[in-house]
């Protein structure tokens, strides 16, 4: 039976979702602990202007275990805050997410995807190049870009 449920963004979960983010972050890329201001309102930063934010919640304990996120900007995107709990990675999660991601791309005439991700992230790098990415030198759209991250685009 399958245990983890996929949301769209529900305000009842914000706190956590910012829990899970930086703690992510702090993982995964060594990020500190702070108040992340696209996370701190979401509907602000990406609901209002037609991108989008997922969850994967485990329901046998009700927690987050993956989010992502898309901020549109015209009918260009930034992949956003995408994380699956490290004890639930290799389990299609972050595949499904994913997926629900470009299915609302093409909802909303999204037609190309950016994304920036940390250097270190090996297995995230794969995913990307996977799923149809290509390393990119320099963005193409203004975007926050952590020192050691690499570029992605994608044409959809």
């Amino acid at each position: 039976m399958e245990t983890i449920r996929y949301v769209g963004y529900d305000n009842s979960y914000l706190k956590e979702i910012n829990d899970f983010i930086n703690e992510s972050m702090h993982k995964f890329i060594s990020r500190p602990y702070k108040v992340r201001q696209d996370v701190a309102n979401i509907k602000e930063h990406y609901i209002k202007n037609g991108g989008n934010f997922w969850l994967a919640i485990d329901t046998k304990t009700n927690k987050i275990i993956g989010t992502i996120g898309l901020e549109k900007r015209d009918n260009m995107g930034i992949v956003r805050r995408f994380y699956v709990q490290e004890e639930y990675q290799n389990k299609k999660i972050g595949t499904k997410l994913y997926q629900m991601l470009e299915e609302y791309c093409k909802e909303v005439d999204v037609k190309i995807l950016y994304l920036a991700c940390g250097n270190i992230l090996e297995k995230a790098h794969r995913f990307y190049f996977n799923n149809g990415y290509k390393q990119i030198a320099k963005m193409e759209i203004d975007m926050h870009i952590g020192v050691n991250d690499d570029l992605f685009k994608k044409v959809l």
